[in-house]
Protein backbone atom coordinates (compact mmCIF):
# COMPACT_ATOMS: atom_id res chain seq x y z
CA UNK A 1 0.00 0.00 0.00
CA UNK A 2 1.24 3.54 -0.83
CA UNK A 3 2.94 4.80 2.38
CA UNK A 4 1.73 8.40 2.19
CA UNK A 5 -1.87 7.27 1.59
CA UNK A 6 -1.67 4.90 4.56
CA UNK A 7 -0.22 7.60 6.83
CA UNK A 8 -2.88 10.10 5.75
CA UNK A 9 -5.67 7.65 6.59
CA UNK A 10 -4.18 7.01 10.03
CA UNK A 11 -3.82 10.74 10.64
CA UNK A 12 -7.21 11.90 9.34
CA UNK A 13 -9.31 8.85 10.25
CA UNK A 14 -7.79 7.25 13.41
CA UNK A 15 -10.78 4.92 13.88
CA UNK A 16 -10.27 3.24 10.51
CA UNK A 17 -8.23 0.03 10.58
CA UNK A 18 -6.52 -1.87 7.74
CA UNK A 19 -7.95 -5.34 8.38
CA UNK A 20 -6.76 -7.05 5.19
CA UNK A 21 -4.15 -6.45 2.47
CA UNK A 22 -5.48 -8.89 -0.14
CA UNK A 23 -7.74 -7.30 -1.12
CA UNK A 24 -7.09 -3.97 0.60
CA UNK A 25 -9.84 -3.66 3.23
CA UNK A 26 -10.41 -0.82 5.68
CA UNK A 27 -12.96 -1.09 8.46
CA UNK A 28 -13.99 1.08 11.38
CA UNK A 29 -15.71 4.40 12.04
CA UNK A 30 -15.79 7.67 10.14
CA UNK A 31 -16.35 10.75 12.29
CA UNK A 32 -18.80 13.17 10.67
CA UNK A 33 -19.63 16.70 11.83
CA UNK A 34 -23.35 17.59 11.59
CA UNK A 35 -24.92 20.98 12.26
CA UNK A 36 -28.39 19.46 12.57
CA UNK A 37 -27.09 17.30 15.40
CA UNK A 38 -26.45 20.41 17.53
CA UNK A 39 -22.97 20.74 16.08
CA UNK A 40 -21.79 17.42 17.44
CA UNK A 41 -19.99 14.53 15.77
CA UNK A 42 -21.51 11.27 14.59
CA UNK A 43 -19.54 8.05 14.18
CA UNK A 44 -20.49 6.22 10.98
CA UNK A 45 -19.56 2.56 10.80
CA UNK A 46 -18.27 1.41 7.40
CA UNK A 47 -16.22 -1.20 5.57
CA UNK A 48 -14.35 -0.41 2.36
CA UNK A 49 -12.96 -3.15 0.07
CA UNK A 50 -10.63 -2.02 -2.75
CA UNK A 51 -9.74 -5.03 -4.97
CA UNK A 52 -7.95 -2.93 -7.63
CA UNK A 53 -5.91 -0.71 -5.31
CA UNK A 54 -4.79 2.04 -5.76
CA UNK A 55 -7.73 2.48 -8.13
CA UNK A 56 -11.13 2.63 -6.44
CA UNK A 57 -12.78 1.11 -9.49
CA UNK A 58 -15.05 -1.79 -8.48
CA UNK A 59 -14.53 -0.88 -4.83
CA UNK A 60 -17.28 -1.95 -2.46
CA UNK A 61 -18.46 0.02 0.56
CA UNK A 62 -20.97 -0.95 3.24
CA UNK A 63 -22.32 1.28 6.00
CA UNK A 64 -23.72 0.67 9.44
CA UNK A 65 -27.26 1.42 10.56
CA UNK A 66 -26.31 5.05 11.26
CA UNK A 67 -27.15 6.14 7.68
CA UNK A 68 -30.36 4.15 7.28
CA UNK A 69 -32.53 7.25 6.92
CA UNK A 70 -30.36 8.90 4.27
CA UNK A 71 -29.49 5.84 2.20
CA UNK A 72 -31.28 6.24 -1.16
CA UNK A 73 -30.48 6.09 -4.89
CA UNK A 74 -29.20 9.64 -4.97
CA UNK A 75 -26.84 9.07 -2.03
CA UNK A 76 -25.52 5.82 -3.55
CA UNK A 77 -24.86 7.59 -6.86
CA UNK A 78 -22.91 10.33 -5.11
CA UNK A 79 -20.75 7.72 -3.34
CA UNK A 80 -20.04 5.93 -6.64
CA UNK A 81 -19.05 9.24 -8.26
CA UNK A 82 -16.57 9.85 -5.45
CA UNK A 83 -15.01 6.45 -6.07
CA UNK A 84 -14.64 7.16 -9.80
CA UNK A 85 -13.06 10.57 -9.30
CA UNK A 86 -10.71 9.98 -6.37
CA UNK A 87 -7.20 8.54 -6.71
CA UNK A 88 -6.48 7.88 -3.04
CA UNK A 89 -8.49 6.23 -0.27
CA UNK A 90 -7.54 8.99 2.18
CA UNK A 91 -9.07 11.68 -0.11
CA UNK A 92 -12.12 9.55 -0.77
CA UNK A 93 -12.81 9.19 2.96
CA UNK A 94 -12.44 12.93 3.58
CA UNK A 95 -14.89 13.79 0.81
CA UNK A 96 -17.20 11.03 2.01
CA UNK A 97 -17.32 12.77 5.41
CA UNK A 98 -18.57 15.97 3.80
CA UNK A 99 -21.07 14.12 1.63
CA UNK A 100 -22.63 12.27 4.59
CA UNK A 101 -22.70 15.46 6.66
CA UNK A 102 -24.62 17.32 3.94
CA UNK A 103 -27.15 14.52 3.50
CA UNK A 104 -27.77 14.25 7.25
CA UNK A 105 -28.21 18.02 7.64
CA UNK A 106 -30.60 18.07 4.71
CA UNK A 107 -32.67 15.27 6.16
CA UNK A 108 -32.91 16.88 9.66
CA UNK A 109 -32.10 13.62 11.41
CA UNK A 110 -33.05 13.70 15.08
CA UNK A 111 -30.27 13.65 17.63
CA UNK A 112 -31.09 10.29 19.15
CA UNK A 113 -30.84 8.46 15.84
CA UNK A 114 -27.06 8.44 16.10
CA UNK A 115 -24.40 7.52 18.58
CA UNK A 116 -23.07 10.90 19.59
CA UNK A 117 -19.41 11.41 20.32
CA UNK A 118 -20.21 13.58 23.34
CA UNK A 119 -18.04 15.21 25.96
CA UNK A 120 -18.09 12.09 28.15
CA UNK A 121 -16.59 9.99 25.35
CA UNK A 122 -14.04 12.69 24.64
CA UNK A 123 -12.98 12.63 28.30
CA UNK A 124 -12.53 8.85 28.20
CA UNK A 125 -10.49 9.08 25.00
CA UNK A 126 -8.24 11.64 26.65
CA UNK A 127 -7.78 9.37 29.68
CA UNK A 128 -7.00 6.42 27.45
CA UNK A 129 -4.42 8.49 25.60
CA UNK A 130 -2.71 9.50 28.84
CA UNK A 131 -2.62 5.92 30.11
CA UNK A 132 -1.25 4.49 26.86
CA UNK A 133 1.47 7.13 26.68
CA UNK A 134 3.09 5.63 29.80
CA UNK A 135 4.18 2.00 29.12
CA UNK A 136 3.01 -0.70 31.52
CA UNK A 137 2.65 -4.48 31.61
CA UNK A 138 -1.04 -3.99 32.32
CA UNK A 139 -3.15 -4.76 29.26
CA UNK A 140 -6.06 -2.42 28.57
CA UNK A 141 -9.13 -3.27 26.51
CA UNK A 142 -12.34 -1.35 25.82
CA UNK A 143 -15.73 -2.15 24.38
CA UNK A 144 -16.91 -0.43 21.20
CA UNK A 145 -18.65 2.42 23.01
CA UNK A 146 -15.91 3.06 25.61
CA UNK A 147 -18.37 2.24 28.38
CA UNK A 148 -16.32 -0.58 29.91
CA UNK A 149 -12.56 -0.75 30.38
CA UNK A 150 -10.83 -4.05 31.19
CA UNK A 151 -7.42 -4.10 32.92
CA UNK A 152 -5.50 -7.40 33.01
CA UNK A 153 -2.12 -8.54 34.29
CA UNK A 154 -0.79 -12.09 34.85
CA UNK A 155 -4.21 -13.68 34.18
CA UNK A 156 -5.87 -11.36 36.73
CA UNK A 157 -8.38 -8.81 35.51
CA UNK A 158 -10.70 -6.07 36.64
CA UNK A 159 -13.49 -4.33 34.71
CA UNK A 160 -14.38 -0.68 35.17
CA UNK A 161 -17.45 1.21 34.00
CA UNK A 162 -17.70 4.95 33.51
CA UNK A 163 -20.25 6.67 35.76
CA UNK A 164 -21.91 10.08 35.74
CA UNK A 165 -20.51 10.92 39.16
CA UNK A 166 -17.68 13.44 38.87
CA UNK A 167 -16.29 12.53 42.31
CA UNK A 168 -16.10 8.81 41.47
CA UNK A 169 -16.11 8.57 37.66
CA UNK A 170 -15.14 4.87 37.59
CA UNK A 171 -17.03 1.96 39.15
CA UNK A 172 -15.81 -1.64 39.51
CA UNK A 173 -18.25 -4.08 37.89
CA UNK A 174 -16.01 -7.19 38.02
CA UNK A 175 -12.80 -8.00 39.86
CA UNK A 176 -10.49 -11.00 40.33
CA UNK A 177 -8.85 -9.20 43.24
CA UNK A 178 -9.69 -10.38 46.77
CA UNK A 179 -11.16 -7.97 49.30
CA UNK A 180 -8.40 -7.05 51.74
CA UNK A 181 -9.43 -4.74 54.62
CA UNK A 182 -6.01 -3.12 54.89
CA UNK A 183 -6.13 -2.20 51.19
CA UNK A 184 -9.63 -0.75 51.42
CA UNK A 185 -12.24 -0.96 48.63
CA UNK A 186 -10.59 -0.88 45.22
CA UNK A 187 -13.21 1.47 43.80
CA UNK A 188 -12.42 4.14 46.40
CA UNK A 189 -10.81 7.30 44.98
CA UNK A 190 -10.69 6.13 41.35
CA UNK A 191 -10.69 9.67 40.03
CA UNK A 192 -8.80 8.78 36.82
CA UNK A 193 -8.11 5.73 34.70
CA UNK A 194 -4.39 6.22 35.35
CA UNK A 195 -4.95 5.90 39.11
CA UNK A 196 -7.05 2.77 38.55
CA UNK A 197 -4.34 1.16 36.42
CA UNK A 198 -1.54 1.98 38.87
CA UNK A 199 -3.61 0.76 41.81
CA UNK A 200 -4.45 -2.47 39.99
CA UNK A 201 -0.79 -3.09 39.06
CA UNK A 202 0.37 -2.46 42.63
CA UNK A 203 -2.15 -4.87 44.18
CA UNK A 204 -1.43 -7.63 41.65
CA UNK A 205 2.30 -7.34 42.34
CA UNK A 206 1.72 -7.37 46.11
CA UNK A 207 -0.39 -10.53 45.84
CA UNK A 208 2.02 -12.48 43.63
CA UNK A 209 3.79 -14.15 46.59
CA UNK A 210 0.44 -15.18 48.10
CA UNK A 211 -0.80 -16.62 44.80
CA UNK A 212 2.48 -18.54 44.43
CA UNK A 213 1.92 -20.17 47.83
CA UNK A 214 -1.63 -21.10 46.90
CA UNK A 215 -0.43 -22.59 43.60
CA UNK A 216 2.00 -24.76 45.57
CA UNK A 217 -0.89 -26.02 47.71
CA UNK A 218 -3.01 -26.69 44.61
CA UNK A 219 -0.15 -28.68 43.08
CA UNK A 220 0.76 -30.86 46.07
CA UNK A 221 -2.50 -31.19 48.04
CA UNK A 222 -6.01 -32.50 47.57
CA UNK A 223 -8.01 -29.28 47.63
CA UNK A 224 -11.61 -29.64 48.81
CA UNK A 225 -12.54 -25.97 48.88
CA UNK A 226 -12.85 -23.84 46.84
CA UNK A 227 -14.07 -26.25 44.19
CA UNK A 228 -12.70 -23.99 41.44
CA UNK A 229 -9.96 -21.74 42.90
CA UNK A 230 -9.85 -18.16 41.62
CA UNK A 231 -7.41 -15.31 42.29
CA UNK A 232 -9.89 -13.80 44.76
CA UNK A 233 -9.72 -16.94 46.95
CA UNK A 234 -6.90 -16.53 49.49
CA UNK A 235 -7.77 -19.75 51.33
CA UNK A 236 -7.65 -23.50 50.77
CA UNK A 237 -9.25 -26.42 52.57
CA UNK A 238 -7.24 -29.59 51.98
CA UNK A 239 -7.95 -33.27 52.59
CA UNK A 240 -5.99 -35.05 55.32
CA UNK A 241 -8.10 -38.15 56.13
CA UNK A 242 -11.66 -39.31 55.65
CA UNK A 243 -12.47 -37.65 58.96
CA UNK A 244 -10.19 -34.62 58.86
CA UNK A 245 -9.41 -31.60 56.69
CA UNK A 246 -7.32 -28.47 57.20
CA UNK A 247 -8.37 -24.89 56.40
CA UNK A 248 -5.55 -22.49 55.46
CA UNK A 249 -5.89 -18.74 54.91
CA UNK A 250 -2.85 -16.67 53.92
CA UNK A 251 -2.37 -13.07 54.98
CA UNK A 252 -1.26 -11.31 51.75
CA UNK A 253 0.75 -8.76 53.72
CA UNK A 254 2.74 -11.51 55.47
CA UNK A 255 2.66 -14.33 52.95
CA UNK A 256 5.75 -16.10 54.36
CA UNK A 257 4.51 -16.14 57.94
CA UNK A 258 2.35 -18.77 59.60
CA UNK A 259 -1.13 -18.57 57.98
CA UNK A 260 -4.47 -18.90 59.72
CA UNK A 261 -5.06 -22.64 60.21
CA UNK A 262 -8.17 -24.50 61.39
CA UNK A 263 -8.88 -28.22 61.47
CA UNK A 264 -12.29 -29.54 60.48
CA UNK A 265 -13.83 -32.97 60.88
CA UNK A 266 -14.41 -35.37 63.74
CA UNK A 267 -13.78 -33.84 67.15
CA UNK A 268 -11.35 -36.59 68.16
CA UNK A 269 -9.03 -36.12 65.18
CA UNK A 270 -9.34 -32.34 65.26
CA UNK A 271 -8.14 -32.28 68.88
CA UNK A 272 -5.22 -34.61 68.14
CA UNK A 273 -4.13 -32.50 65.19
CA UNK A 274 -4.34 -29.27 67.19
CA UNK A 275 -2.06 -30.74 69.84
CA UNK A 276 0.43 -31.88 67.20
CA UNK A 277 0.49 -28.49 65.51
CA UNK A 278 0.99 -26.64 68.82
CA UNK A 279 4.14 -28.74 69.39
CA UNK A 280 5.58 -27.99 65.95
CA UNK A 281 4.43 -24.43 65.29
CA UNK A 282 7.64 -22.89 66.65
CA UNK A 283 9.56 -24.62 63.82
CA UNK A 284 7.79 -22.63 61.11
CA UNK A 285 10.52 -21.31 58.80
CA UNK A 286 9.77 -18.37 56.43
CA UNK A 287 12.68 -19.50 54.22
CA UNK A 288 10.90 -22.78 53.37
CA UNK A 289 7.98 -22.99 50.98
CA UNK A 290 4.50 -23.30 52.43
CA UNK A 291 4.04 -26.99 51.57
CA UNK A 292 7.26 -27.93 53.40
CA UNK A 293 6.16 -25.95 56.43
CA UNK A 294 2.69 -27.51 56.46
CA UNK A 295 4.15 -31.03 56.28
CA UNK A 296 6.42 -30.10 59.22
CA UNK A 297 3.40 -28.97 61.25
CA UNK A 298 1.53 -32.19 60.49
CA UNK A 299 4.61 -34.40 60.86
CA UNK A 300 4.08 -36.02 57.44
CA UNK A 301 6.32 -36.57 54.38
CA UNK A 302 3.65 -36.15 51.71
CA UNK A 303 0.06 -34.99 51.40
CA UNK A 304 -2.66 -37.49 50.42
CA UNK A 305 -3.48 -37.47 46.72
CA UNK A 306 -7.00 -37.29 45.39
CA UNK A 307 -8.53 -40.70 44.71
CA UNK A 308 -11.80 -41.62 43.10
CA UNK A 309 -13.87 -43.76 45.43
CA UNK A 310 -17.00 -45.74 44.78
CA UNK A 311 -19.99 -45.18 47.03
CA UNK A 312 -20.25 -47.92 49.68
CA UNK A 313 -23.88 -48.84 50.16
CA UNK A 314 -23.29 -50.90 53.31
CA UNK A 315 -24.39 -48.60 56.14
CA UNK A 316 -22.05 -50.39 58.54
CA UNK A 317 -19.00 -49.37 56.48
CA UNK A 318 -17.29 -46.00 56.29
CA UNK A 319 -19.40 -43.78 54.03
CA UNK A 320 -17.45 -41.89 51.39
CA UNK A 321 -20.29 -39.62 50.30
CA UNK A 322 -19.24 -36.05 51.11
CA UNK A 323 -22.69 -34.45 50.95
CA UNK A 324 -24.30 -33.08 54.09
CA UNK A 325 -26.34 -35.79 55.84
CA UNK A 326 -28.99 -33.23 56.84
CA UNK A 327 -29.61 -31.06 53.76
CA UNK A 328 -28.36 -33.67 51.22
CA UNK A 329 -26.38 -31.06 49.30
CA UNK A 330 -22.70 -30.33 48.84
CA UNK A 331 -22.62 -26.53 48.74
CA UNK A 332 -24.83 -24.08 50.63
CA UNK A 333 -25.91 -20.76 49.10
CA UNK A 334 -22.96 -18.98 50.76
CA UNK A 335 -20.51 -21.54 49.24
CA UNK A 336 -19.97 -23.40 52.54
CA UNK A 337 -18.98 -27.05 52.13
CA UNK A 338 -19.57 -29.79 54.75
CA UNK A 339 -16.96 -29.20 57.45
CA UNK A 340 -18.17 -31.38 60.35
CA UNK A 341 -17.74 -35.17 60.49
CA UNK A 342 -19.18 -37.69 62.93
CA UNK A 343 -16.63 -39.20 65.38
CA UNK A 344 -18.02 -42.71 64.89
CA UNK A 345 -15.63 -44.55 62.52
CA UNK A 346 -18.54 -46.66 61.22
CA UNK A 347 -20.52 -43.55 60.38
CA UNK A 348 -18.25 -40.65 59.34
CA UNK A 349 -21.23 -38.74 57.96
CA UNK A 350 -20.52 -35.17 56.83
CA UNK A 351 -22.47 -32.07 57.90
CA UNK A 352 -22.52 -28.36 57.23
CA UNK A 353 -21.94 -26.68 60.59
CA UNK A 354 -25.06 -24.45 60.16
CA UNK A 355 -27.17 -27.55 59.34
CA UNK A 356 -25.90 -29.52 62.32
CA UNK A 357 -26.33 -26.54 64.66
CA UNK A 358 -29.93 -26.07 63.55
CA UNK A 359 -30.60 -29.82 63.95
CA UNK A 360 -29.16 -30.01 67.48
CA UNK A 361 -30.95 -26.85 68.62
CA UNK A 362 -34.28 -28.30 67.44
CA UNK A 363 -33.96 -31.46 69.59
CA UNK A 364 -35.44 -31.03 73.13
CA UNK A 365 -33.04 -31.85 75.94
CA UNK A 366 -29.80 -31.01 74.15
CA UNK A 367 -27.61 -28.85 76.38
CA UNK A 368 -24.92 -26.22 75.80
CA UNK A 369 -21.53 -26.20 77.53
CA UNK A 370 -18.66 -23.74 76.90
CA UNK A 371 -20.11 -22.45 73.66
CA UNK A 372 -20.90 -25.90 72.24
CA UNK A 373 -24.25 -27.66 71.94
CA UNK A 374 -24.18 -31.41 72.56
CA UNK A 375 -26.49 -34.06 71.18
CA UNK A 376 -26.47 -37.15 68.97
CA UNK A 377 -25.57 -37.74 65.32
CA UNK A 378 -28.69 -37.69 63.08
CA UNK A 379 -27.42 -40.86 61.37
CA UNK A 380 -25.83 -43.15 63.98
CA UNK A 381 -26.99 -41.47 67.23
CA UNK A 382 -23.45 -41.34 68.66
CA UNK A 383 -22.50 -38.25 70.68
CA UNK A 384 -21.74 -35.18 68.59
CA UNK A 385 -21.38 -31.49 69.36
CA UNK A 386 -21.29 -28.25 67.43
CA UNK A 387 -19.86 -24.81 68.09
CA UNK A 388 -22.55 -22.17 68.66
CA UNK A 389 -21.70 -19.18 66.46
Amino acid sequence: MVPDDFESIIQWHPEMILVCEAPITWQGFLTVFCRSNFGRNIRIKLKLIVPNYPSLQNANITFGKEITLIRDIHFSEQVRNLMLNETKISFFLRHLQSLISNFIDAAYIEENTYEVLDNNAQDILQELKEVLEIPSKVQLLSDTYLNIIKLSLNNVCIKLQRTKCTASPWDVIYSDLPEIPSFGPFKKNLSTLMIARNKFKLQVEMLEATWLNLQQIDKHCWVLDPLQPKPCHLYRRIFLTQALSMFIKIDPLYSRDLPEIKFMGSETEVELQRDLMSKNVHNWNPNYNIVENLMMLLNIDIFPKEVKQEYIKDENAIVTDKECCICYSMVLDNEILPDKICNNEKCRRHFHTPCLLQWLQAVPGNHSVFGHIHGTCPHCEENISCYIK
